[in-house]
Order: C-alpha cells, then structure tokens, then sequence
C-alpha cells in the first residue's frame, strides 16, 4: 500500500513539476535562438505539456471547462505576439482589454452557464480589467530596467513574482478547492521557472512577457472560486498578491526587494487561506 502511494505521489511530482519544467525549458531556449520575442512561447508549452498529463481528458475542440486552456493558451500567444508591434497605449489597451475577456469568458462560461450570460460577461469584464490595470502598473517598472546589466534577474522580476503567486496558491487550492486545479498552479509556476532559467543565462531580456501567464494564472484563481467553490476571500486575497511585486518596484529597484516583499505577502496569505480552507476531518 505504502509503495502505491510513494508511486503515485512520484507520478503527481513528474506531472505536476519536472515535465513541465523540462519542456518549458526546451521550447524558451529554442524559441529564444528565433526571436527575442519567442522565449515565453516555452512556458506556455511547458503549462500544455502539464496540462495534458494531469487532465487526461484533455480534448480539442474544448469539452470541459479545463479543456479551455489551450484557448487561453492561444490568446496568450497572439497577445505575446501583436502588442510588441502596437505602438498606440490606447489600441494597446483595448487588444488587450478584449483578448483577456475573451480568454476568461471561455474559461468561466462553461461553470457560470447556470446563472445566465450576463454574470459569465461580467465575470471576463472584471477579470480583463485586473489584467489590464496589471499591465498599466507594470510597464513604469520596464522603463528602469536599461540600467541593469542584460546578465540580471532584474529583467525577470514580473515572471518571478507570478510563479511565487502559482507555487503559494497551489497547496492552498489543492486542500481546500481542487487538486487538479493545484496541480496546473504547480505546472505553471515550473515551467515560469524553466523560463526564467532560460533567460537569466541566455542574457534575454524580455518584452511583454508575463501577460500571458496572467491569464493562466488568474483563469486558475477564478476557476478555483467557481469551479471548485474556494472562498470567495481566498481568491481574492491571492489575486491582490499578484501586484506586490509591480507595486514594489514602482518604489525600488532592487529584485532582493520584490523578491522577499512577494515571498512574505504570498507565504503570509498561504499560510491565513490555509488554515481557512483547512478540512476539519483528516485528509488521509
């Protein structure tokens, strides 16, 4: 019995961390040999690579609330590749404004069908808004980044901040709301790993990268709430972690500040959601 379990815990380590790793790190290496645009490219394989070995049903066309992922996964790279090009703060604004909706409406549509249209475009409305309002913050933190050296994690301070995010909101959502959902937190916090590893030693430097992981990431936190009915407060309290580290970096320059600031916000709200979403029987 006890060899079951050690097998099966090896399976769920390999699915949820090492393969996504591996394939992330593959893809962002040689995606970044063909444009310096690309690198992200390997994270989002590395989250289709988890995603197809953790939801063996994987299909498509979607048939499943997850199976809406590979359409996230599409908008993320046509966002990844037509806001570099956009000049214009408006029409990028407004690309990705209705990209991100169009992304969290699949994802929350299938599991909202019940209450009706209007709350499933109301949910992708809000949610599109935090992705954009993300974006605004975030770019007063590039414009600093021509004094690093290009050999810096100092580039990579957004991605850094978001795999924090997955790694601490993965144990959460997989005691209190779903495993498998936990899971894909864990895929995509390795392959955002694999992807900074990648560029930290291939001197990369990213541009428009992590937007998106952000719609990876936040369809995660949503679908946690209302898939898998995680509270309300817990996903609201991970979602308000994702701006530490842009939030900081409009007052620092220092990575060891954004850093530790996102590590001790994300390990302090793990830890309170934990102890909320915490089961009164034991788990085994």
């Amino acid at each position: 019995m006890y060899q079951e379990a050690s097998n099966t815990n090896l399976l769920m380590l390999l699915h949820t961390a090492v393969y996504p790793f591996i394939a992330a790190l593959i893809i962002s290496f040689v995606a970044g040999k063909l444009s310096r645009t690309l690198p992200p490219l390997g994270y989002l394989g590395g989250f289709v690579v988890g995603l197809s070995l953790i939801h063996s049903g994987l299909s498509f066309p979607p048939n499943q609330a997850i199976d809406y992922y590979l359409v996230t996964v599409f908008i993320g790279a046509v966002i990844l590749l037509s806001l570099t090009p956009i000049k214009t703060p408006v029409a990028t604004n407004g690309v990705l404004f209705l990209l991100s909706g169009l992304s969290f409406f699949f994802l929350l549509n299938p599991v909202l069908k019940h209450a009706g249209f209007i709350i499933s475009v109301s949910w992708a409305v809000v949610s599109a808004l935090i992705v954009v309002f993300y974006y605004l913050v975030s770019p007063k933190t590039q414009n600093q980044r021509h004094k690093y050296e290009a050999h810096s994690l100092s580039h990579y301070s957004l991605p850094i901040g978001l795999m924090i995010v997955a790694g601490s909101a993965a144990p959460v959502v997989s005691i209190g709301g779903s495993l498998l959902i936990g899971q894909l937190l864990g895929a995509c916090g390795a392959a955002l790993f694999a992807y900074i590893t990648v560029g930290y030693f291939t001197k990369n430097t990213p541009n428009n990268s992590v937007t998106p992981a952000l719609l990876i990431l936040g369809g995660l936190i949503t679908q946690s709430h209302v898939l898998a009915d995680l509270p309300l407060g817990v996903m609201l309290m991970v979602s308000v972690s994702l701006f530490v580290t842009p939030l900081i970096l409009l007052f620092s320059n220092k990575i060891s500040h954004s850093i530790i600031g996102q590590i001790i916000v994300s390990s302090v709200i793990s830890a309170y959601s934990l102890w909320l979403v915490w089961p009164e029987s034991s788990l085994y």
